[in-house]
């Protein structure tokens, strides 16, 4: 290694902290649930063909495994027998339709739907018409979240717009972002630990992220999730003057919530209180220039495979 033995003055760019500060933030909301099942719709449209003169009725439609389930049937009765079509809803006689008529209805619960071609029995003799019908039901998710008694429990958590769970390692799970621009940062007098009144600078903050909460029934299951997206803004006052960048880093973070009946009487709803709480470490940063006395170090020169076979081991 050859070394230069007369020292000289060097310039290095380092970042410099020019003050940093610890603190928590805790942020509260509120959020009405409603509690009352997605209504989900189906349009069925069919053509049917049934033999004249049958003892037993004809099933157009039957409900399995879905419960309050209601609609709107509208049954068309082309052409049949020289007789009528008789309809049943739920296994009572709704109707006698002539051909040519149509028979509509609407009912709140529904288990079957069948009809029945009169006149008499003859080779290759039916009725013909279509069926359509507009159902309304809920899905049967065993659930049954009807009051605030029904859930024994919460989870909250970061989430992302998803409601998918994030951690503090992930990217951009909280976004720190300062309001204020680094030359309108107002200057403000504050008295340290010694008594002496120094002058920091005041920083406003936005938070903004998402938490989801789940509720769970008394059988352990997660019956309800809820996406919820929040933002608060809070000062620090630090020294940080117009030059300097402010890094936010968060710590930390707890999120608890809490079910209480909706204070609107509405036995479908409830209220859920949040408090979220978060640890940060605000710092600001700038660019420094500092001088250093030295020598440069210049390596030895790399060694060939030649070089190598005089190497002893």
């Amino acid at each position: 290694m050859q070394l230069n033995e007369n020292p000289t003055t060097h310039c290095l760019k380092v970042p410099k902290v020019f003050d940093q500060v610890n603190n928590s933030l805790v942020i509260k909301l509120k959020k009405i649930v409603h509690l009352k099942k997605k209504r989900l719709d189906d349009l069925i449209c069919c053509d049917f063909c049934i033999p004249c003169g049958e003892v037993g009725k004809s099933t157009l439609w039957t409900t399995y495994g879905l419960s309050q389930i209601g609609g709107s049937i509208c049954i068309n009765f082309k052409r049949g027998c020289g007789s009528s079509l008789s309809v049943f809803v739920n296994g009572e006689k709704q109707a006698n339709i002539n051909e040519g008529s149509s028979f509509s209805a609407t009912f709140t619960h529904l288990d079957s739907i069948e009809v029945q071609c009169n006149g008499k029995s003859a080779q290759n003799d039916h009725c013909y018409g279509d069926f359509k019908l507009m159902l309304h039901f809920y899905q049967n998710d065993k659930c049954d979240l009807n009051s605030v008694n029904d859930i024994k429990s919460t989870i909250c958590h970061l989430s992302d717009c998803h409601g998918n769970l994030v951690s503090l390692n992930d990217d951009c799970f909280i976004t720190c972002t300062e309001l204020t621009c680094p030359e309108d940062r107002v200057t403000v007098p504050v008295i340290n630990q010694l008594g002496k009144t120094v002058f920091l600078q005041r920083v406003d903050l936005l938070k903004q992220g998402f938490i989801c909460i789940q509720f769970i029934n008394h059988n352990g299951k997660t019956c309800l999730k809820c996406i919820i997206p929040f933002y608060e803004v809070d000062s620090v006052v630090l020294c940080a003057p117009q030059e300097t960048e402010i890094n936010c880093t968060i710590t930390n973070v707890d999120c608890k919530a809490h079910v209480v009946p909706s204070v609107y009487n509405n036995m479908h709803c409830i209220e859920a209180v949040i408090i979220l709480s978060i640890c940060q470490s605000i710092s600001s940063v700038a660019d420094v220039f500092i001088e250093l006395n030295g020598t440069i170090c210049r390596p030895r020169r790399d060694l060939n495979d030649e070089d190598l076979k005089h190497v002893r081991y």
